[in-house]
């Protein structure tokens, strides 16, 4: 069934614009004038998986709708339109909860973008009542699974959610390692969940937007701009790719964990904020550390509360939970369900892309099959020819071949299979480049040549 949205918005020609872009983007939508009608709806039961409300309303404005449902069903996204932005108004309805803050006037397809995003950040606490009948899921928004593994995690969440003590969030790129940290968040009580990428800015930039700038601090610092800290006050701030945070800019960020305070670019005076952080990286901090490149102090700083997610292979018991919430959200007009062969490639394959990978694979098929079942034939090539390895490795048992020679026949076949590529041959078989590089060099030496 395709998601619902609930529209509230009182002008009504603004308001029938959005129900027709709505539902010709595939969604069904329900419009209502007033905040007061559209909230009693949603309590009586109206089905929608998500709210989009005008924040300027007569009665109840948006942000007394996003308080209110975060209270009642808080595992639904609100998004709040207004033409009156500014850095303030963002600040108070993040921290209400709200979703997504977009000013008038938004582009349809920057709207619809908004709202995909908005949705599939949500689609796992909205999937942990969908699993099959029996299955026990972990009981945290975002966090699925059955296994003793994501049981392990999902009770260091609840310990540590109502702690002020920063988390530091570990696993490979696709774990879920944003779902952890949005789970300890909707556990801790706070207010805004703001998050980062440190990977994504370049370091005079990223300065900026962690700690704010005063006007005439650098070319271009036309007016005063506050940081993610001064937005996140009195909620979480999620350091993503804390691995690759400048070293320049790490005592900075120390001083802000250990005083709790920040001092924008160009400022003279400290600024106090509450501010509980979470950080994640699928680097190997310890190695970082050694190596120079992070922080020691930092380190142990960040590391009160560590957290390690396991990798999808080491947890294959959780494969078919997660399918079963991916599937209802794959699209609109796409329902279907897995034949029993298809669920056994599922649990297979060695997933170096984890959940993340997973979720393409599920919803990619769910779109393009043909039928209501996914077979096979729906998977990814991939898929099937990790399966003709398991072969490889049967026919090497019956052979009678020793262990080393059965590791160096795998490890051929996956660097064929990647067309000799490295990279994605270290990522498929779990290691890093250097130790693939290290085998390689090895099986050469065995077979007198240079090898692959």
């Amino acid at each position: 069934m395709p998601e619902c949205v609930a529209v509230i918005e009182d002008d009504r020609e603004l308001r029938d614009l959005l129900v027709e872009l709505l539902g010709d983007a595939g969604y069904r939508v329900h419009g209502f004038r007033g905040a007061e009608t559209a909230l009693r709806a949603l309590a009586e039961g109206l089905d929608a998986d998500a709210v989009l409300t005008d924040l300027m309303l007569g009665g109840l404005d948006g942000e007394a709708v996003v308080t209110r449902l975060r209270a009642t069903r808080p595992e639904l996204p609100v998004l709040v339109l207004t033409a009156f932005g500014s850095i303030e108004s963002a600040k108070q309805l993040l921290r209400s909860g709200a979703a997504d803050y977009l000013t008038k006037p938004i582009a349809n397809e920057a709207l619809l973008d908004a709202l995909r995003v908005a949705l599939a950040r949500a689609t796992p606490a909205r999937a942990t009542n969908r699993t099959e009948p029996g299955a026990t899921v972990v009981a945290l928004p975002g966090l699925i699974g059955v296994s003793p593994a994501m049981e392990a995690v999902a009770r260091f969440a609840l310990r540590a959610a109502p702690s002020a003590h920063p988390v530091l969030v570990l696993g490979e790129s696709g774990t879920g390692k944003e779902l952890v940290a949005r789970a300890l968040h909707a556990r801790s009580g706070r207010s805004a969940f703001v998050p980062v990428n440190c990977a994504a800015l370049p370091e005079p930039l990223l300065e900026s937007e962690l700690f704010g700038h005063e006007r005439g601090a650098f070319t271009g610092a036309d007016r005063a701009r506050p940081g993610l800290f001064e937005v996140a006050d009195g909620g979480t701030l999620f350091l993503d790719e804390i691995g690759e945070l400048p070293l320049a800019l790490q005592p900075k960020l120390l001083r802000a964990l250990d005083s709790g305070e920040v001092r924008r670019v160009g400022a003279a005076e400290a600024r106090t904020v509450d501010v509980r952080v979470i950080a994640a990286t699928n680097r190997d901090l310890e190695q970082e550390v050694a190596a120079g490149r992070f922080r020691e102090d930092l380190f142990w700083r960040l590391n009160v509360l560590a957290c390690a997610l396991p990798p999808l292979r080491e947890r294959p018991d959780d494969i078919p939970a997660l399918v079963d919430a991916f599937l209802p959200d794959a699209g609109p007009g796409a329902r279907r369900t897995l034949a029993p062969e298809a669920l056994g490639l599922l649990l297979a394959y060695h997933w170096p892309g984890n959940v993340r990978e997973l979720r393409a694979v599920v919803q990619r098929a769910a779109v393009l099959a043909e039928g209501a079942v996914i077979t096979e034939a729906d998977l990814p090539e991939r898929l099937r020819q990790a399966r003709s390895v398991q072969g490889l490795v049967r026919g090497a048992g019956e052979r009678r071949l020793p262990l080393r020679e059965v590791e160096r026949l795998y490890v051929l076949d996956v660097l064929a299979r990647c067309e000799g590529n490295r990279s994605r041959a270290s990522q498929w078989l779990g290691v890093d480049r250097k130790t693939l590089y290290r085998w390689l060099e090895g099986y050469a030496q065995q077979d007198g040549g240079e090898g692959p």
